[in-house]
């Protein structure tokens, strides 16, 4: 029963290093500098691991900060895409109304593509919508 245990527990054991093998790799550096480093009882080795693991979790920090603020810039672009398109629908469906008509699925979908694709000029915007719903 004890071999089978022991089996089971190799395995697992395998499972892990395989999953977290830069873990033990970079433990098995930090011991052999911590070892050359007492052999020569130079802290040299060993302080240079450690400033390089500084240097290596500041430029992790970096990314994640410059990836945050590109999801933030992209997540405030939505945010006026939608305020746009629901202004300018806010707009078409009260001249429509003036006019008498209704504005239909395929009417709101071009609008909806219209602003997504040209909400940056608001010019070329005002054209393609006078020209889409014949408001000249």
């Amino acid at each position: 029963m004890t071999w089978l245990k022991v089996k089971h527990a190799a395995k697992k054991g395998f499972l892990l290093a395989k999953k977290f093998w830069w873990a033990l790799l970079l433990g098995a550096a930090f011991i052999i500098v911590a070892l050359i480093a007492a052999l020569t009882r130079n802290a040299a080795f060993l302080n240079g691991l450690l400033d390089l693991m500084d240097s290596k979790r500041e430029a992790h920090r970096k990314e994640m900060e410059t990836l945050a603020d590109i999801h933030n810039t992209e997540v405030t672009e939505k945010s006026a895409r939608l305020e746009e398109h629901l202004r300018r629908r806010a707009e078409l469906e009260e001249e429509f109304k003036k006019r008498g008509e209704t504005l239909d699925k395929d009417k709101e979908a071009e609008l909806k593509r219209l602003v997504d694709e040209s909400y940056n000029d608001p010019e070329k915007l005002a054209k393609e919508l006078a020209k889409a719903f014949g408001m000249e």
